[in-house]
């Protein structure tokens, strides 16, 4: 279903999302990016019970205030990516990278495996860092990074 057919209206109560399209019933969903690793920003997809999919939003501007909240709100949540800010330690060992990093919401330590699968360049400046219990980090500008960081995460990339 397309965004120019249906009007959505979000709430939320407690930690769940529900929507109204209409004049139907307010249902509990989901609210998903559409390219959650590429795409981010763009088309949101508004997911009912069972996976069928109410309404796909080309932006989350043809939502009103109230919804758009409630959407920023619930996509936050379900897309945590730390940012990283510097990476004071990477070390490879036996094909494996142990990196300790300094993100936006604290330190973290993790390991690294295969980086052709699990580091995913967004821009020739930006990329995605997969760990190996699945938890993703951003960088969002690898010029950004101070020159230690930028040596540490060229040994292990």
């Amino acid at each position: 279903m397309n965004n120019e057919s249906v009007k959505v209206t979000l709430t939320q109560r407690q930690a769940q999302v529900w929507a109204r399209t209409g004049e139907d019933e307010e249902k509990p969903v989901k609210v998903l990016w559409v390219r959650p690793v590429s795409g981010r920003g763009r088309e949101v997809s508004i997911m009912g019970e069972g996976n069928e999919e109410i309404v796909l939003l080309e932006s989350l501007d043809l939502l009103d205030a109230d919804s758009r909240k409630v959407a920023e709100e619930a996509l936050d949540l379900r897309y945590l990516v730390p940012r990283i800010t510097s990476i004071p330690v990477a070390n490879p060992q036996f094909g494996n990278r142990y990196l300790e990093v300094e993100t936006d919401r604290g330190p973290r330590k993790f390991l690294l495996k295969d980086p052709n699968s699990n580091v995913v360049w967004l821009t020739d400046d930006r990329l995605t860092i997969r760990d190996t219990l699945g938890n993703r980090y951003e960088i969002e500008s690898l010029s950004a990074l101070d020159s230690k960081s930028r040596g540490n995460i060229s040994r292990v990339i």
